[in-house]
């Protein structure tokens, strides 16, 4: 390779390490922006909770089952054209759904829109997996995920602050798909300067890779243990969020707009706890799962904390809910982010990463649903000491995965 063409590439990659954290802010901007509104909705339009959290539910499940097609589809077509799909899809249904005053056409639109968003991680994941090095894979990984978050920090002070207060949450919406519109056009016309992976599928005549996957192999990894800690993080981190306006407006009596942009801390604790996260494994943990089960741990810990004082005080029950949702941004990121990776050799990175993903957001539509039905018939307090009993799992379940993972990893 010529000084040019290595020039050349590195460029590619560093523009790459650019795109991949703005596509995630995009994507989490036209994604999360409904669970934002969502207290508001059940104010001003008077229909319940269970109703309301139907849009968001479905758009989960669609979500959890469209990240496996995508991850199939992203080992063997472009990526980048999974990636260009999904990001126009989603910013049209995003205009459509400030339109449509009905909800249950809105709670279809954003099923839909659930599926338009798995066409961008599991792509995402095959990109960067097979352009960088482990060290600049990490990295990169990282500052997708505090995009991700950034972009719900955003929409929660833009909604709170500009749009809920002087006009209405539809304009959350047309804000959301305004600025997804330009992200998108930005990966048209710049990923065609990155590295991109071509499509994977052989002809016929072919012979299969050596070092395939038997799924005698992939059983004994304990995948399944970590399939089932990842949908704990899941309810964890997406459930408590989701609520946790809805329970400082019930518990302490906040209005809507001020529940909303309280509530911020949540994501943004939630960057801090990907920092801390990354240096435990660092500094303290280097295995993956281990280090989830650590973080796992602290999550637990602070649920306690909050199932004896929610009703106490508003700013440390937000606080402490803040908390839980960071440590299960932390064990994703071991859990969601890194496992996928280990199965590059295999050259199902995007497969894996998709099946894995979907996990969380199983997880998710059971906590977004779940919860508000166990709130609705039982109450706030065993509500959160469910939360405490899903943690445990999770501890549980990763510390039976250790060694059949590390033996994996090692094989």
């Amino acid at each position: 390779m010529s000084t040019l063409q290595k020039q050349t590439t590195v460029d590619g990659t560093k523009l790459l390490s650019v795109l991949c954290p703005l596509i995630y802010f995009g994507s989490y901007i036209t994604r999360k922006n409904y669970a934002i509104v969502i207290a508001e909705i059940i104010a001003f339009e008077g229909i319940g909770e269970a109703d309301a959290a139907l849009a968001d539910t479905l758009a989960l499940i669609s979500y959890g089952i469209g990240q496996i097609v995508s991850g199939v589809l992203g080992d063997k077509f472009k990526p980048r054209n999974l990636i260009t799909c999904g990001l126009t899809a989603t910013t049209i249904i995003n205009f459509l759904m400030a339109l449509i005053p009905d909800p249950y056409i809105r709670a279809v639109l954003w099923c839909i829109n659930g599926f338009a968003q798995s066409m961008m991680w599991p792509p995402l994941v095959r990109i960067m997996a097979a352009s960088m090095d482990e060290e600049a894979y990490s990295k990169t990984c990282v500052n997708v995920n505090v995009a991700g978050i950034s972009g719900t920090v955003f929409i929660y002070l833009t909604a709170s602050l500009v749009w809920i207060p002087y006009f209405s949450w539809k304009h959350v919406f047309y804000f959301s798909a305004f600025l997804c519109c330009i992200i998108d056009l930005l990966w048209i016309f710049l990923s065609k300067k990155t590295p991109q992976p071509g499509p994977t599928i052989r002809k016929k005549k072919e012979p299969a890779p050596e070092n395939k996957l038997s799924k005698k192999a992939l059983l004994s990894s304990g995948i399944l243990f970590i399939a089932v800690a990842i949908i704990m993080q899941g309810m964890l981190r997406d459930g408590v969020s989701t609520w946790v306006p809805s329970f400082m407006m019930e518990t302490f009596g906040m209005d809507s707009n001020s529940a909303i942009l309280k509530s911020v801390l949540i994501p943004i604790i939630g960057m801090l706890f990907l920092k801390i996260a990354q240096l435990v494994q660092k500094k303290f943990v280097s295995d993956e799962i281990l280090a989830a089960a650590t973080i796992f741990t602290a999550g637990l810990a602070f649920s306690i904390v909050l199932f004896f004082c929610y009703d106490k005080n508003e700013y440390i029950s937000l606080a402490l809910a803040a908390i839980i949702t960071g440590c299960m941004h932390g064990v994703n990121l071991f859990l969601v982010c890194v496992v996928p990776a280990k199965f590059e050799k295999y050259g199902i990175v995007s497969t894996m990463s998709g099946l894995i993903n979907s996990l969380t957001y199983v997880g998710s539509a059971l906590a977004t649903e779940g919860f508000a039905l166990t709130k609705q018939y039982a109450g706030w307090t065993v509500t959160i000491g469910s939360w405490l009993v899903i943690a445990a799992i999770g501890i549980l379940c990763c510390l039976l995965a250790y060694k059949p993972w590390k033996k994996f990893k090692t094989e």
